[in-house]
């Protein structure tokens, strides 16, 4: 039986929601208005949300020897 390791509004949720602010603040004070700092950001936090990725985590859980 598999089970959600990470429910809405969870660590996953939190993480991606702190890397967007982080993100929207270095986009504030970059020189250069091109996203060189800001853009990973919003990056990564578009895949720590992506469904793939989820679907990746818990594809790794599933290997766990104590299930």
């Amino acid at each position: 039986m598999s089970e959600d390791t990470d429910p809405p509004g969870g660590s996953m949720a939190s993480l991606a929601e702190m890397l967007t602010a982080v993100a929207q603040r270095a986009a504030r004070i970059e020189p250069d208005r091109e996203g060189d700092a800001s853009c990973p950001l919003h990056e990564a936090a578009a895949l720590v949300t992506d469904n793939a990725g989820m679907r990746l985590i818990w594809a790794a859980h599933g290997f766990d020897p104590a299930e």
